[in-house]
């Protein structure tokens, strides 16, 4: 019985989830955006720092090939440049004025709508949902490992 609930309230969650992903991925379909480039753009949008196509993929866990193809297709659009930073081969992108533009009017209204919706949970709320998913993605990261071990 206790892991029938539990199979139940997994699968509750994983909808949830994919709600919430299907949420955005409208939302960036609406502007001519990928996924991976919408989540490219939060990431540059959302702070000053400086960013290589590998820490976004380490950083969201997206495969480094879907994010050289989004950089490379963000930079055609002018959002995006890259530039070669000193040490080794890795290039920092950037956001071209037209790509601050860009994220001014389709970016930056996500953030507030975000904090709209996380400010109608109480602070207590708005903690425990961080922790309690943070505890759960650790322990699902720790069974996988167990059950799959890598090689």
């Amino acid at each position: 019985m206790i892991m029938d609930d539990a199979k139940k309230i997994m699968n509750e969650y994983d909808r949830i989830i994919k709600r919430q992903d299907d949420l955005y991925h409208d939302y960036a379909s609406k502007f001519g955006l990928s996924d991976i480039s919408f989540w490219i753009l939060y990431v540059l949008c959302e702070s000053d720092k400086v960013y290589t196509q590998n820490q976004i993929a380490d950083l969201w866990h997206f495969p480094r090939q879907s994010i050289n193809s989004a950089v490379s297709s963000l930079a055609k659009q002018g959002y995006i440049s890259l530039e070669k930073l000193s040490a080794g081969n890795s290039k920092a992108i950037k956001l071209t004025e037209d790509g601050r533009d860009f994220c001014g009017r389709v970016i930056d209204p996500v953030f507030e709508l975000e904090e709209r919706a996380a400010l109608k949970m109480t602070d207590e709320e708005r903690k425990m949902f961080v922790k309690l998913s943070e505890r759960l993605c650790d322990l699902l990261e720790e069974e996988f490992k167990q059950t799959f071990p890598e090689e």
